[in-house]
């Protein structure tokens, strides 16, 4: 129930037949009803019915498709120490200090996403009320980057020394605001020693493109990964 739960979470909206509604915008954005039925009557699109138990037997199959006997069992053995978790991450107290050799993370990029009112499909669809979610949502660099520090000291606590960070941020405000420009020092000033950044431009982004805009000159068109070392 929680593997349908989730492929279904994930194929609610977007912009091909693999998906559960008319063409729109991206799985990660959910613009509102009435939005939906103004880009309906602009692109003279009309909701079809789909095939529900078929989209997520696709979409399970191509996300098992990879695992083969070996990695199936590496999965087995560790699943019942696997965790997930909601929380603020400046105080992730559910995870242990000295705990984790890599940290991955993505934080939002400044107000570009207000991702509680983006997500309410997939909210309701799970019977989440948005208006409870505690996600950041900070416009001012300076106050992002205070916030960014607060999340360091804590990932800090989590990473044991000899640990790395993965920090992958991009570059918003048209291009005029490079996020890793802050994280380093909110890194640094944590206690991290920043090794490197890892700059991946890309020919175009999904959201960009459905929005009409022209890649190099708005969106998201670059990303970048900030390395550290604990």
């Amino acid at each position: 129930d929680r593997w349908l739960r989730m492929v279904a979470t994930t194929r609610l909206t977007g912009h091909s037949p693999g998906f559960l509604s008319v063409r729109t915008m991206p799985p990660n954005l959910s613009v509102t009803p009435e939005a939906q039925r103004r880009l309906n009557r602009k692109h003279g699109r009309v909701p079809e019915v789909r095939d529900v138990a078929a989209v997520i037997a696709k979409k399970s199959a191509a996300l098992l498709s990879g695992l083969g006997a070996a990695e199936r069992g590496q999965l087995e053995s560790v699943r019942h120490a696997a965790f997930a978790g909601v929380g603020d991450g400046g105080r992730a107290a559910a995870i242990g200090g000295s705990s984790a050799a890599l940290v991955v993370t993505s934080p939002p990029f400044l107000d570009t996403i207000d991702y509680a009112r983006e997500s309410w499909l997939r909210c309701w669809f799970n019977g989440i009320d948005p208006a409870t979610l505690p996600v950041w949502h900070v416009r001012h660099v300076g106050d992002w980057r205070s916030k960014m520090t607060g999340v360091f000291r804590d990932l800090r606590r989590v990473v044991r020394p000899g640990g790395h960070v993965a920090f992958e941020v991009g570059e918003v405000r048209k291009g005029a605001v490079r996020l890793e420009e802050a994280v380093v020092p909110a890194g640094a000033e944590a206690g991290f020693e920043p090794l490197c950044v890892m700059v991946n431009a890309h020919a175009f982004t999904k959201t960009s493109h459905c929005w009409k805009v022209d890649n190099g000159r708005k969106g998201t068109n670059s990303n970048r990964v900030v390395v550290f070392k604990r």
